[in-house]
């Protein structure tokens, strides 16, 4: 009987964790960090952004994600259970509130900030939970669930700014919109969280000298990797498609919601990671990745205004987007093991270092010497990247 209430249990927590996680990665990793690349063509005028002020907006937004991932680490040691949950969906529903009825470059600047700063709040933490509340057979299955709410909330994002085009009306109500999901994230968080989410306050970490091995150089070098070109293509793909002229047969500034529709769609597959990490090794699967960045940024270089390009750039760094993210998790798995969550965290703050640093490089770049050579140049660097994946350095397990 106590074995079956055990399971019964396990179950529900899982199920009441997925539908967390779901809701709030939705919100965060949907809207909250892809909206100003997103909104960009129409930001611009509407802000007179010039030279290289997008770039440093962008900049701005990535450290606050950077901000959120520090910041996490401590707030779930003193805090525990689901609070840096809870707080950092508060964050990026105020952060996309504020950018909705943003007067002035500063204030879009905080609120681009203040919503960043929630995917870096609640990436960590919900790893955590799954991690402690679920045994490890429960375990892959509700992080794919909770990983899908990322393509779905970048595909909404992409949505909203269709029906923006399409219907002529003001960009801020597609914000508004985003506000009203993360006030429903926020209680469907609050609620099923509190039941499932264990209460206590995790032990202190272990030094941060401990991730600190030759070993995981490569990790971080691919992580760094994956942050710089990734936050360049979030931030300016939309608007170099636009600036060619857009794709044929839509409104002004339709591309740039099509393009993250796209992009949101194709990150479906990373549900397959492990399967095909598992049929691959996990060595060929990173180089593989790196591959497609770097296809999916000189796609855009060389033919920004070509419907199959544009979708098919679109559509592999989905794929590159949501299977990364995967594979840090089972590459940090196996350089440290049994501390696994810290050497992911590690990995996760090269992401966002390389974040904060790519668009604030390709913002005055792209002015003085065009998206061509911006997206040719970050492309280049994924394939040189790939090198960093070779059997011998990536060693499976």
């Amino acid at each position: 009987m106590q074995a079956i209430s055990q399971r019964d249990f396990q179950k529900r927590t899982e199920r009441g964790l997925s539908a967390a996680g779901f809701a709030a990665t939705l919100l965060t990793y949907g809207p909250a960090r892809v909206g100003f690349g997103l909104f960009l063509p129409q930001l611009r005028p509407a802000f007179g952004i010039e030279g290289g002020a997008s770039g440093t907006i962008a900049s701005i937004g990535f450290a606050g994600f950077l901000a959120g991932l520090v910041g996490a680490g401590e707030l779930g040691e003193r805090l525990g259970g689901a609070k840096p949950v809870l707080i950092g969906l508060i964050c990026s529903t105020l952060g996309v509130a504020t950018v909705a009825f943003a007067g002035s470059v500063p204030v879009l600047a905080a609120g681009v900030a203040l919503a960043m700063m929630g995917p870096g709040l609640t990436w960590s933490p919900f790893n955590t939970l799954v991690h402690d509340a679920l045994r490890n057979f429960r375990r892959p299955g509700a992080l794919s669930i909770i990983s899908t709410g990322t393509s779905l909330g970048v595909a909404l994002a992409g949505g909203a700014a269709m029906v923006v085009a399409w219907q002529g009306v003001s960009w801020r109500w597609a914000w508004v919109f985003f506000a009203l999901v993360g006030l429903a994230a926020l209680a469907i968080n609050a609620r099923l969280l509190s039941a499932v989410a264990p209460g206590r306050k995790r032990e202190r970490r272990k030094d941060w000298r401990s991730v600190l091995h030759k070993v995981a150089a490569p990790l971080y070098a691919v992580a760094l990797s994956f942050g710089l070109t990734t936050s360049v293509w979030i931030t300016f793909a939309a608007r170099a498609v636009e600036d060619a002229g857009g794709l044929p047969g839509l409104p002004a500034n339709g591309s740039a919601a099509t393009i993250f529709i796209a992009l949101g769609l194709a990150g479906l597959a990373g549900i397959g990671t492990a399967r095909l990490r598992g049929r691959i090794g996990l060595a060929a699967l990173v180089a593989g990745l790196m591959i497609a960045a770097a296809l999916s940024a000189m796609l855009i270089a060389l033919a920004p205004a070509s419907w199959p390009a544009v979708m098919a750039s679109a559509a592999l760094q989905g794929v590159f987007i949501m299977m990364m993210s995967a594979v840090l998790s089972f590459w940090s798995e196996q350089v440290f093991a049994g501390d696994g969550l810290l050497g992911f965290t590690a990995a996760l703050i090269c992401l966002a270092a390389g974040s904060v640093v790519g668009p604030a490089i390709a913002g005055p770049a792209y002015d003085a010497l065009g998206p061509g050579l911006v997206f040719l140049a970050f492309g280049a660097l994924s394939a040189a990247s790939s090198t960093l994946a070779l059997p011998r350095i990536v060693r499976e397990s």
